[in-house]
């Protein structure tokens, strides 16, 4: 398998839960990050996207369930690639 196994740590864009909120309440969620951690094989890594598969069919060569992340919005990529099990 020669494939890279990454985790990937991003700020996600989230909405707020309700519909309408005042002021104060806007200002405090904007405060808030919405940090998110994906796991999977990356697929690709441009200066625009991070992309992820979280399968990969090694007979058929597909992969299966793709993301893209917008690169500015990645905090960090680890390689996980070594714990990964063996074929």
């Amino acid at each position: 398998m020669d494939k890279r196994i990454v985790l990937v740590e991003w700020n996600d864009a989230q909405d707020h839960p309700e519909k309408w909120v005042d002021e104060e309440d806007a200002e405090k969620f904007g405060e808030d990050a919405c940090m998110i951690q994906s796991i999977g094989f990356l697929v690709r890594k441009t200066d625009k996207y991070v992309t992820l598969a979280a399968d990969w069919d090694g007979v058929d060569k597909d992969y299966g369930r793709v993301t893209k992340i917008p690169t500015p919005m990645v905090l960090r990529i680890e390689d996980l690639t070594k714990m990964a099990p063996k074929d």
